[in-house]
């Protein structure tokens, strides 16, 4: 169940995507042919990247509404 705060739901959001970036990955190595490959780095690794970057934009973000917030 998604967190109803702005900040855990985009952790959240963030975890998910790297999980099932991992579960692709994980069963293209079972496939031992050449399409399997090109499944594990194109779709996982993108879906991995995609996780990686909406994790380090939900801190960004987050950062600056904190500083924002105190002027």
């Amino acid at each position: 169940m998604l967190s109803m705060n702005a900040f855990d739901r985009k952790l959240q959001i963030s975890g998910m995507i790297l999980i099932v970036g991992l579960v692709v990955e994980g069963l293209c190595l079972l496939s031992g042919s050449p399409i399997g490959f090109v499944l594990f780095v194109g779709v996982g690794g993108l879906l991995i990247a995609i996780g990686m970057l909406y994790y380090l934009y939900s801190l960004a973000s987050t950062a600056s509404s904190s500083v924002r917030s105190l002027r």
